[in-house]
């Protein structure tokens, strides 16, 4: 009887290890994807303020008063 016993408890133990382990995994999946996510929010709120700083910047610069670059002459 002891036997049955041992082997029901064993049975029990495996069944919530895997459960366990599905509960776990299943939270590892939703912290990944949630940093994830957050990553792509971060990148594309950084980009934004990327783009609207760099056209601001173009919008209010003066026109340069430096010469044109002069062209190097091909050697023949």
């Amino acid at each position: 009887m002891a036997e049955q016993e041992s082997a029901a408890a064993r049975s029990a133990n495996k069944h919530f290890r895997k459960e366990e382990q599905a509960t776990e995994g299943a939270a590892a999946w939703k912290e990944y994807t949630d940093r994830a996510e957050a990553t792509r929010l971060k990148t594309a709120r950084l980009r934004a303020q990327r783009l609207a700083r760099d056209a601001s910047a173009a919008s209010t610069s003066l026109p340069s008063a430096r010469p044109a670059a002069r062209t190097k002459l091909a050697k023949r």
